[in-house]
């Protein structure tokens, strides 16, 4: 199974996180988006590139320790839509997300399922 786990916050290095999301995946693909005009809450901004990079560094090498496979994508522009974008292109057979409490997270489930893309929020 090919999995999207898009890196949206510092949340996404919990290990019950990780435990529950990699059920049944063989292959990740880890993806941050830069995105300029984001705020704290939802996604990352250019200001926190290494912050970013670090959390996914993180989250790939205990990914490896659960000998699955991961790829990571770095992608510049609007968080919901470069998620999309990714979810469709690559053809995942699912996106997992860690919850947050936030109408950016609220609206990017609703236009992944608006897709038929199957989207696991944990």
């Amino acid at each position: 199974m090919l999995l999207l786990m898009p890196i949206l916050s510092e949340g996404e290095n919990d290990e019950a996180f990780l435990e529950q999301a990699l059920k049944g995946a063989n292959n990740v693909i880890l993806l941050i988006v830069v995105d300029a005009h984001t705020n704290e809450e939802f996604g990352f901004a250019t200001s926190h590139i290494q912050k970013a990079r670090t959390i996914l560094e993180q989250v790939k090498a205990n990914i490896g320790k659960k000998r699955k496979h991961s790829e990571d994508l770095l992608e510049w522009g609007d968080t919901q839509n470069k998620v999309l974008n990714v979810a469709l292109l690559r053809k995942v057979d699912k996106v997992v997300l860690r919850k947050q409490e936030n109408h950016y997270f609220e609206e990017l489930v609703k236009k992944l399922r608006a897709e038929n893309l199957e989207v696991e929020v944990i």
